[in-house]
């Protein structure tokens, strides 16, 4: 069950928030240039930049994630050292964003965005439980067993 979950469930719930990303942005970059006009918002190039940033900033680990967690070939290929520290990383940003859904759904009043929130935070509960759980057993691994005595 928990190899199910961490080569099965982790990688594929990965691959979902990535297309999940690209579905939305996909549907904000085919909106049009009218949209902006109704808030009177027309974003600068500086939060441009930066929005984009923060978007690799998750994508990247998402995707080296997935690719770690569900390919026993690129996991052979990765040092235990690398694998332990992008999964840290990936584990982390899973927090974060699972933060940023909770503290934006409890803010607006419930209704189909604060499922979606729900649904968010618990696939980024499980992807950090699977991160911190092959870190743990990583470092377990290159801890050397001391002689018997």
């Amino acid at each position: 069950m928990k190899r199910l979950l961490i080569h099965g469930v982790a990688p594929v719930l990965l691959c979902l928030q990535v297309a999940y990303l690209g579905f939305f942005g996909l549907l904000f970059a085919l909106s049009g240039p009218g949209s902006a006009e109704i808030d009177h918002t027309d974003p600068s190039p500086v939060a441009h930049a930066l929005f984009n940033g923060l978007l690799l900033a998750f994508v990247l680990p998402a995707v080296g994630g997935a690719a770690l967690l569900g390919s026993e070939a690129v996991r052979a290929r990765v040092p235990g050292g690398a694998r332990a520290v992008w999964l840290a990383v990936l584990g982390v940003t899973e927090i974060v964003v699972a933060v940023s859904f909770a503290t934006t759904a409890l803010r607006e009043s419930p209704g189909p965005d604060s499922l979606v929130a729900v649904v968010a935070v618990a696939a980024c509960a499980v992807i950090a439980l699977v991160c911190a759980g092959e870190v743990r057993g990583t470092l377990r691994a290159a801890r050397p067993v001391p002689p018997l005595a």
